[in-house]
C-alpha cells in the first residue's frame, strides 16, 4: 500500500468517524440508554453501510481504517474530558423530563421518548408514579436519573 493510499484511507476513516458521530447525534440520546431492537438494528445497518463506502480493499486498508477510527475515538474521549464545549457538541447535554411530578411533554417529544418509555425507566429506578418524582433527567449517556420528592 503506497503512502497516498494510506493517507486516502485515513481521510476516509476520519469521514466515517465524523459520519458516525453525526448519525448518533441525529438519532438522539435515546439511542444510548433506551434503545429498542429496531433502533439498534437501524443504527448498525447505517454504520455498516457507511463503513462499506469508506473502507478500501485489502488488509492494509482495514488495519489503517481500524487504527484511525480507534485513535480518533480516543482523541475525542480525551477532548471531551478536557472541554465541556466539545463534550456537549459530541454527546449533547442532560435534559429534564419531569419536574415536580409533571412530565415536560416538549422534552419527551424532542428526545423521541414516549410517556411509556419514561414511566418504564422510572419504574426501574423504583418510582411507582411520575408524581413521586421531583426531577427526572435524560443524561448525556442516554440513561434517565431521577430524584424522589420529599415526603
Amino acid at each position: 500500500m503506497s503512502l497516498p493510499d494510506i493517507l486516502n484511507q485515513i481521510f476516509h476513516a476520519a469521514l466515517y468517524y465524523l459520519g458516525l458521530i453525526l448519525l448518533v447525534r441525529l438519532a438522539g440520546k435515546r439511542l444510548a440508554g433506551q434503545t429498542t431492537t429496531f433502533d439498534l438494528l437501524i443504527l448498525i445497518s447505517l454504520g455498516v453501510t457507511l463503513q462499506n463506502v469508506t473502507l478500501g480493499e485489502g488488509k492494509a486498508s482495514a488495519a489503517t481504517f481500524i487504527l484511525t477510527v480507534f485513535i480518533l475515538h480516543r482523541l475525542t474521549a480525551l477532548g471531551c474530558a478536557h472541554s465541556p464545549f466539545l463534550c456537549r457538541l459530541v454527546r449533547g447535554g442532560p435534559r429534564p423530563l419531569v419536574r415536580n411530578g409533571r412530565i415536560i411533554k416538549e422534552a419527551l417529544l424532542s428526545e423521541a421518548l414516549t410517556k411509556n418509555d419514561l414511566e418504564a425507566a422510572l419504574r426501574k429506578l423504583g418510582f411507582e408514579s411520575v408524581e413521586d418524582v421531583k426531577i427526572a433527567v435524560l443524561e448525556e449517556t442516554g440513561h434517565i436519573s431521577a430524584i424522589r420528592k420529599d415526603s
